[in-house]
């Protein structure tokens, strides 16, 4: 059954295609690992099913990309995650398994971790300020040197609620989307050690990606 593609998903595939052409060398950091192509999209009901298992709604850009350009595949840094890498990325980080991966991997819940915490406000919308994540970071030390574990992998996750890792950024970093309240669908630059404040982009998944494409063609064009 053929369907009409968004607005995004044309423009996008075109930009990628001249992406592709203009940086025939893979140049840019993190091409030589995507190299421009796009995994096979997916259906509708597989980004549902996530969703109904992980308690998450996608924002449309991103589900537009998921199922009319390519199930992950080129994009900024080392490129965008399939959903089948979100799903194994986004509990490693949620679990706090940077610590305690080996025993995170054999849990019989793996598939089941939601990505929002119930009962908590998420960290990043038009709110936020740089006193709120000071303030989590203190709690973060304060458990650390008590040596409460429990308490302080319950911290941890709260600078999660409501993200979704959607690339690798290379090291602890990352780009996160935003998945809930008033600045969903918009990205931000994350470190998993929390050693720096994220930095919203103010911009959403759609116009960020068309972003860094416009960006590649414009930097590696033959004169």
């Amino acid at each position: 059954m053929s369907f009409e593609k968004s607005l995004f998903a044309v423009k996008i595939t075109e930009l990628i295609n001249l992406a592709r052409k203009a940086d025939e060398n893979c140049k840019e950091f993190g091409a030589n690992k995507h190299r421009y192509k796009l995994n096979p999209v997916i259906p509708l009901s597989q980004i549902r099913d996530f969703e109904k298992r992980h308690k998450i709604k996608f924002p449309q850009g991103y589900v537009d990309f998921l199922t009319q350009v390519g199930n992950g595949g080129a994009g900024p840094d080392y490129g965008i995650y399939s959903l089948e890498e979100v799903e194994f990325q986004n509990y490693y980080n949620h679990s706090n398994a940077i610590c305690h991966y080996t025993l995170v991997k054999n849990r019989p819940d793996y598939y089941t971790l939601p990505y929002t915490v119930e009962g908590k406000e998420i960290m990043f919308n038009s709110q936020f300020i740089k006193e709120k994540w000071d303030d989590l970071n203190n709690k973060l030390d304060l458990a650390d040197k008590s040596g409460n574990d429990a308490e302080y992998d319950k911290i941890y996750i709260e600078a999660y609620n409501g993200l979704l890792e959607i690339v690798n950024s290379g090291c602890t970093g990352c780009v996160m989307l935003i998945c809930d309240g008033d600045m969903c669908g918009e990205v931000l630059d994350f470190s998993h050690e929390l050693d720096f404040m994220p930095s919203p982009l103010h911009m959403t998944f759609e116009d960020w990606m068309i972003k860094h494409f416009e960006n590649v063609i414009e930097k590696y064009k033959k004169a």
